[in-house]
């Protein structure tokens, strides 16, 4: 029954406009910031010595500036602000449409349920990483191809590639699951959608600069919020490029190691899955 209903939810989120809005603006985005900065660099910067000017235009080449291109698509960025958008629709607007109704009267199992509806948003999740690498790649590509009057495919690092789309799809996870919840909860696409935001925007930045100001031992604290793990999980994607936005997390040394980063992005993850569980479960959902 989980697989058949997973095939359901998969085939209703691919057939929403929601989605395919997302990754077209995710899309038009990555690819507009990274035109805007090789705008920037085309013209001359006295501000900016030659050799940080050097180093920054070799990061927006291949095959760095592709590897770059995953990092507008990190749960701490980005990536996490569509994740809230799109889990708090998916799973709130359920219940205003009696869906989740409608599945319980028929014998559904809620687990089942519940377990299908984050994986079809995982799915989607990972469709928001592969956007972001090919609207970032076809840009640098682009710039690649001026400057170098061809591609560098041999010299492309394959398991890097493969490695930071995996990591990227696992910092979006914990966004999507703790929106999840607070979706369960509410029943709310707004208070869903407000909350996630809200933590990503306002609560998790502030906690971060709030805690670099009070004290260094205090500091080292932010590492474990799950903007800095996901910064961390995605360091070992070293390049001049750096687009945090509204994250002045401290230097990298402070950050955990990408290893531990995940693992703990993971445990997130679980901990927002099992508060939508045992809220679910606690509902009164007539048919």
């Amino acid at each position: 029954m989980f697989m058949q209903l997973l095939t359901i939810e998969r085939r209703k989120l691919t057939g929403r406009a929601l989605l395919w809005v997302e990754l077209a603006i995710l899309a038009l985005l990555v690819f507009a910031l990274h035109a805007a900065i090789l705008a920037v660099l085309q013209q001359p910067q006295p501000d900016l010595p030659p050799q940080a000017q050097a180093e920054l235009r070799a990061s927006l080449r291949w095959p760095q500036g592709l590897l770059n291109a995953l990092t507008f698509a990190n749960g701490g960025e980005l990536g996490g602000l569509f994740a809230v958008v799109l889990a708090a629709a998916v799973v709130a607007q359920e219940y205003t449409w009696r869906t989740v109704h409608l599945w319980l009267s028929r014998g559904v199992p809620r687990g089942a349920y519940l377990g299908a509806k984050f994986g079809a948003l995982a799915g989607a999740l990972l469709l928001l990483v592969l956007t972001a690498l090919l609207a970032g790649g076809a840009a640098t590509g682009l710039y690649t191809w001026r400057a170098q009057g061809a591609l560098p495919w041999s010299d492309l690092p394959w398991s890097d590639l493969l490695r930071g789309v995996l990591a990227t799809w696992v910092t979006l996870l914990p966004y999507a699951a703790g929106t999840l919840a607070v979706a369960v909860i509410s029943r709310s696409t707004l208070t869903a959608t407000g909350v996630g935001l809200g933590y990503n925007l306002l609560v998790e930045n502030l906690a971060v600069q709030v805690l670099l100001l009070a004290s260094p031992d205090l500091a080292r604290w932010a590492r474990y919020l799950p903007g800095m793990a996901a910064k961390a999980a995605l360091s070992f994607l070293q390049g001049g490029l750096d687009v945090q936005v509204g994250m002045n997390g401290g230097p990298a040394a402070g950050l955990l190691e990408p290893g531990p980063a995940l693992l703990l992005l993971l445990a997130y993850t679980a901990a927002g899955l099992a508060l939508a569980w045992w809220a679910f479960r606690r509902q009164d959902i007539a048919g």
